[in-house]
């Protein structure tokens, strides 16, 4: 019994293996998938964009100009390149450079796109207790490129008080104003007869047109607009009347 229990074991393992061997002998899709090896699909994708890249960059190299070569020497000596006697051509960026160094020079206003206004603070001094001396009036009204006539008239308008010129074209104010005072009334006049209601530009000229007009023209904008006289206030009259008859 146990001489045949083994030999029907060995039979046994006999047809497994005999199986597969027939299994491998007619199974042609077990032996391509041992020979293939698998790619991912994202190596190739990256490999193609890296060319392109690299391709790309190539490219780009070869289109690129060659940088010009720099060109020396000292704008405001006149050596090298600015010398009068010189021949060679300037680049463009060069020739930019040395206009906009030239126009903030020359121009800061310009170069830097808005244009500074300033005008000094009024010097106001005593004349006793009862007149005050606006001392550079006439600075003032040049810078505001006013007539010094007009601005005294507003200023008296203002203050409510009348005054003269002395000789070195000083105001002599009747009455005592605090220096405030006066930066106020100016202040007013550069809003009303000065800066251009359109752009806020403070080149402007005053002008008088028909009807007694007077007009404020922007020589930045060339709007143009009319303005108020000035009126001229209530003085009382100090001191004793003459009789009449």
């Amino acid at each position: 019994m146990l001489k045949d229990l083994k030999k029907k074991k060995k039979k046994k393992s006999k047809d497994e293996d005999e199986g597969a061997a027939a299994d491998g002998e007619f199974d042609p899709s077990a032996l391509k998938k041992k020979k293939k090896s698998k790619k991912p699909k994202g190596e190739t994708v990256d490999d193609f964009e890296a060319k392109l890249k690299a391709a790309g960059e190539g490219a780009e190299d070869a289109a690129a100009p060659e940088a010009e070569p720099v060109q020396e020497g000292d704008m405001w000596k006149g050596t090298g390149i600015w010398n009068h006697d010189n021949t060679t051509p300037i680049n463009y960026n060069l020739l930019l450079n040395r206009f906009f160094t030239l126009l903030h020079s020359q121009h800061p206003d310009l170069a830097t796109g808005s244009k500074s206004y300033k005008i000094p603070p009024p010097q106001c001094l005593r004349e006793g207790n009862k007149k005050t001396i606006f001392a550079n009036i006439a600075e003032i009204s040049k810078r505001m490129k006013r007539n010094d006539e007009h601005v005294q008239q507003f200023l008296f308008s203002e203050l409510g008080t009348s005054g003269s010129v002395d000789g070195s074209r000083r105001l002599v104010i009747k009455g005592r104003f605090q220096q405030k005072q006066i930066e106020n009334v100016l202040r007013r006049y550069i809003v009303e007869y000065v800066t251009c209601k359109t752009c806020r530009s403070p080149d402007t000229e005053l002008s008088k047109g028909e009807n007694r007009l007077y007009f404020v023209t922007c020589n930045s904008c060339g709007s143009r607009r009319s303005v108020q006289a000035i009126k001229t206030g209530f003085s009382a009259q100090i001191g004793k009347r003459k009789r009449q008859g």
